[in-house]
Parts: C-alpha cells; sequence; structure tokens
C-alpha cells in the first residue's frame, strides 16, 4: 500500500458496537465510521494550531526516507524546523493495568499487532495542540502515549504496561488520533531492534508560501531515481503518516476487530481461529461467486455488484479474474513489514491479469465509480499503483 493522489475526509459516526476477541475473553467496542468524502475537509478542531505564518508539510517516499533526511529538509529555504518519524509494526505479548490486572495475554504465539511511531517528543510535540503538548515532551525512554481510540481498544490508559517484542513499555498517557496521526502508540526512541522495517518519514514546518517543488526535489534528491515522492500539506489529508493513501490499522481495528495472530517467515500470518470464526464467512456474490470475507463487508459487496448487474456493466469484472478478499498476510508479502487489509478481509482483488501492482491501472473507470460509490477506494490512484485493490473506507 502506497500514497493515494486524491486527499479524504475522516469524520465519525457513532453505529453499533463490535466484539474484539482476545485470549478467550470478549469486549464491545463502540463503532465509529470513519468516512471518505470529497472535497477534501478536516474540521477545524482536527488541525492542531501551527507557528505564525507556517504550516506542516508532511513529505515520504515508499521504503521509508533515509536517516539524514531531516537535516537535508531544514536547509531547504521556507522549511523552519523538521522531525524525523520512525514507524513500524510491533506486536504485543500482555499488558497490565498499574495496579496488576492482566488486560491482554498472549496465547502460545499468537500476539497482537500494532503500528507503532517512534519519535523525538520534544521536536514532536511543536506539531500536536498545545494541549497535548506537555503529555507527549515528557516521555522518556520506554515511555508511549496511547491516542484515544487504541485507549478504548486496550480497556485502559495510563499506567498501562506493555510487554512488546520490542521491550516493555509504560503508558505515560492518553491523547487524541490525530496527535498520533493514526498510529496506534507514539512512543519515545530509540526504535526497537527487533524491527525488520523502518517505514521513516519528516514532518516540517513551513513558511506559507514556500515553493513545494523545492521541498520535492530535496526529497526526490535522497532517494533513488526509481522511488515516487509524496509531499502533502496539513488538511489535505486526515492522518500525516507513511502510507496516507489508506486508513490506519487502528481505524481497521475499530470498524471489523482486533486479532492475535502470528508472523510466519513466508509473509503470511496465522491469525487467531476464534476471531476468524466469528469475522470471516464464505458467501455467494453477484458476479464474484463463492467468496471469503469479513462478514460486515459481505452486504457491501453484494449491492457494489448488484449495481454493476442494474447498470448494465456486469462484464467490468471478470470473475475468472477475481483473486480474493480474505487473505492474511504482509503487505507483498513481506515479513516485518505492515499488514495488508486482506488479513481482516475488507479488499478485494479485481481483473489482476490487466492491473497488476506498479503497472498502469486498465480498470473500467463506472467500475472505478461504482466501487467507491459503495465504500471502497481504488488502488489504481496511489502512490505505486495497485489497479486491481478496492479497499473498504467507509459505510454507505
Amino acid at each position: 500500500m502506497a500514497g493515494h493522489g486524491a486527499a479524504a475526509l475522516i469524520g465519525v459516526i457513532v453505529g453499533g458496537t463490535i466484539v474484539l476477541a482476545i485470549d478467550g475473553a470478549t469486549r464491545d467496542v463502540p463503532r465509529r465510521s470513519w468516512q471518505v468524502a470529497r472535497p477534501p475537509i478536516v474540521e477545524a478542531t482536527a488541525r492542531p494550531p501551527v507557528k505564525p505564518g507556517a504550516t506542516v508539510l508532511l513529505a515520504w517516499s515508499p521504503g521509508g526516507l533515509p536517516a539524514r533526511s531531516e537535516r537535508v529538509l531544514e536547509r531547504v529555504k521556507g522549511v523552519r524546523d523538521a522531525t524525523t518519524i520512525d514507524a513500524g509494526l510491533d506486536w504485543l505479548a500482555r499488558s497490565r493495568t498499574a495496579d496488576g490486572s492482566v488486560i491482554d495475554r498472549s496465547r502460545g504465539e499468537l500476539r497482537i499487532p500494532l503500528e507503532v511511531a517512534v519519535v523525538d517528543p520534544k521536536e514532536y510535540a511543536t506539531f500536536v495542540a498545545p494541549s497535548e503538548r506537555a503529555t507527549i515532551q515528557s516521555l522518556s525512554a520506554g515511555e508511549a502515549v496511547l491516542p484515544r481510540t487504541e485507549s478504548v481498544l486496550r480497556g485502559a490508559g495510563r499506567g498501562l504496561q506493555m510487554n512488546m517484542d520490542g521491550g516493555r513499555v509504560r503508558v505515560a498517557g492518553v491523547v487524541s488520533d490525530v496527535a498520533t496521526n493514526g498510529y496506534e502508540m507514539l512512543m519515545a526512541g530509540p526504535v526497537p531492534e527487533t524491527w525488520a522495517r523502518v517505514d521513516r518519514f519528516v514532518l516540517m514546518h513551513v513558511d506559507r508560501k514556500v515553493d513545494r517543488r523545492k521541498i520535492h526535489d530535496a526529497v526526490r534528491g535522497l532517494v533513488a531515481a526509481q522511488r515516487p515522492v509524496r509531499i502533502r500539506a496539513q488538511g489535505e489529508v486526515p492522518f500525516l503518516r507513511y502510507g496516507d493513501a489508506v486508513l490506519p490499522q487502528l481505524v481497521i481495528k475499530q470498524n471489523f476487530g482486533e486479532f492475535a495472530a502470528a508472523p510466519n517467515s513466508d509473509g503470511s500470518i496465522d491469525v487467531d481461529p476464534r476471531w476468524r470464526r466469528q469475522n470471516i464467512v464464505r458467501a455467494n456474490v453477484p458476479i464474484l461467486g463463492s467468496i471469503t470475507c469479513h462478514r460486515t463487508l459481505i452486504p457491501q459487496l453484494r449491492a457494489a455488484m448488484n449495481s454493476l448487474l442494474g447498470e448494465g456493466l456486469g462484464f467490468t469484472v471478470d470473475p475468472s479474474e477475481f483473486a480474493g478478499c480474505y487473505s492474511a498476510r504482509f503487505i507483498d508479502a513481506n515479513p516485518g513489514g505492515r499488514l495488508s487489509h486482506h488479513s481482516w478481509g475488507i479488499a478485494v482483488d479485481l481483473n489482476v491479469a490487466s492491473n497488476r501492482p506498479g503497472t498502469r491501472p486498465d480498470q473500467d473507470p463506472r467500475l472505478i465509480e461504482i466501487m467507491e460509490e459503495h465504500g471502497f477506494t481504488w488502488g489504481g490512484r496511489w502512490l505505486v499503483p495497485d489497479g486491481m485493490h478496492f479497499e473498504w473506507v467507509r459505510f454507505p
């Protein structure tokens, strides 16, 4: 998954409940639907105030930026200051509250995957709302903050002790989801040695009239010639983060549940069979036939296929070129990277032969339009296009 050419709005709608199954226990968590809308508007309350006359820019590239990027960008005219964020996937084995109550406990090899961002607390704090700066500035090694949604998922907040693959972490506070840019945990460095991959990106305070092309060119000079570069401004996307085309894992869990899993060397993951039984189903869908997806997605996907048939557009999907929905694995089957949202059964790959990842997409525009109307985003607009891929972003 990579970046996306279209901006998005993420909002919250209160709905029913979703059941999380971890180590035999279930927790009911309020479901909030995060929706994409056009034109791109982000509510003012979601935007941390920035320095007078300045705005915030995000710079990233698939595979991450080199360590020297922050220093290079701070030398570009119009860039006031910058900070580096190192993001990766860590695994939670056990957690307990300050009074010793166990919240999460691993079972066998199964652990809970968490998207984590490592920051310089004093630098990063200048990029969040003033009311949340002190909480982040005070972080020291081995400490972290959770976004509010993750605190709900965990069932605890400040004082929570978390045993991760990367080491033991103590939760020093809870902040907004925007303050962590959608990451499930924001922690002080160093980057855990257990991380096989780091997705490094940079945030900058820049003059409002800065020439973005100069920043783009500076980043372009830092990465290999064949790698694309993405520059975003605050307000263009809901979260300033690596791979900003898709919803954060935090939001996927909020809407479709959280599972424990065990990673495999071939890039697949073994998901807790109890979670699979509760959430992954096989069902018949028009055009596609019998498919395996998350139970919550089936009605939405079925409605999209019926709309195609109703418009006489069933021919735009070749059922023999359907490459599945549920597939528990890392992105590109690359162990140590981020998890594919196919692991939740909320994405489908259509017409794969003529829409290979990284190639020019060849989907019928009418198919794309109907899928988007039914709450899917299309991978053909990503920074590295994946034309076969349609993924859930909202409930219609």
